[in-house]
């Protein structure tokens, strides 16, 4: 896999008949967050990257003056990877019954969890709650280091304020993606509808004819569909002046190789292990071994306590 690349894009450029190349597409297609995140690999113990802590100081100077000095301030940083190790097992009996396109479908289920498995860690990682998980999103954000802003902070939250919006986009450095929850697309929906606030959210449709929607030229993330585990970022959080667990937030990201992206040791290795030795099931093992990078100070911001209510101005 080329040093930073998505995982459809990678997938591409795989055999079509490899075992790989499906059950990739499949994993980056539940989720659009992983269809648009990149990956970039890096090799031993940890990630390293490096971040500006001080530009520098610049001036002119007068004709026949000596010119100035500057120096700026970098601070290195280090992110590591976890690993997602899973046998996907299907039985015998079933692939007997059904043949090994049955299998196919099976794994492809599996994998979809697999899916909505990094997608929730990518958004609610804890690493000091789970340390085998990554930090996700909610705990890069705090109000110390510039990332986290309340839409509302009375008790209960507030509705949307495409106002506080605007101000998480301009809080984010070269930002082009919003993430939000499932639960939040009906208001967003709403809001293209009226006519006061149209010309900002923005519904159209990609390359293939799926609905996409975007908010000042920013397109909005969902995660993954409905299910019955549930969505990313439910009306379940407190917002910031108390309450009940009744608000969501959203987050404003810059994704890509500079902002907010994955990283990898090896690509997502598959190996067809054939008849386990339990004599029951065909197994395939899947092992990735990933984490998350948020290369800029400003390439991520949280906009809290909002409730589910018609967005305003």
């Amino acid at each position: 896999m080329p040093e930073v690349m998505t995982l459809p894009e990678y997938a591409k450029g795989l055999e079509k008949t490899s075992i790989e190349r499906p059950l990739i597409e499949t994993f980056a297609a539940e989720s659009d967050i992983l269809q648009v995140l990149p990956f970039e690999g890096f090799s031993g113990a940890a990630f390293e990257g490096y971040r500006e802590a001080d530009v520098g100081t610049a001036a002119f100077r007068a004709i026949n003056e000596g010119a100035g000095s500057a120096k700026g301030k970098i601070e290195p940083f280090q992110e590591t990877s976890f690993p997602i190790d899973t046998i996907l097992k299907v039985d015998k009996a079933i692939l007997r019954r059904h043949g090994e396109s049955r299998r196919a479908k099976e794994e492809a289920m599996q994998m979809k969890a697999q899916s909505r498995l990094f997608t929730n860690a990518f958004i609610n990682g804890d690493n000091v709650a789970n340390p085998k998980e990554p930090n996700g999103l909610k705990a890069r954000c705090t109000a110390a280091n510039g990332r986290l802003i309340a839409n509302s902070v009375a008790a209960g939250g507030a509705a949307l304020s495409l106002y506080n919006l605007d101000k998480a986009i301009m809080n984010t450095r070269n930002a082009n993606h919003i993430i939000a929850g499932l639960d939040l697309l009906p208001r967003f929906i709403q809001a293209a509808r009226n006519t006061a606030i149209s010309g900002f959210v923005i519904q159209s449709w990609d390359e293939v004819g799926m609905p996409k929607m975007s908010y000042a030229g920013k397109r909005i993330l969902f995660g993954y569909p409905k299910g019955r585990d549930g969505t990313i970022l439910s009306f379940n959080e407190v917002g910031a002046g108390g309450g009940g667990a009744v608000t969501t937030s959203l987050f404003v990201a810059d994704i890509s190789a500079e902002g907010v992206h994955g990283i990898q040791l090896t690509p997502m290795e598959v190996r067809d292990m054939g008849l386990l030795d339990d004599a029951v099931n065909y197994g395939t093992n899947v092992s990735w071994d990933v984490g998350i990078v948020v290369e800029n100070d400003f390439s991520l911001t949280r906009l809290t306590s909002i409730t589910d209510a018609p967005f305003v101005a």
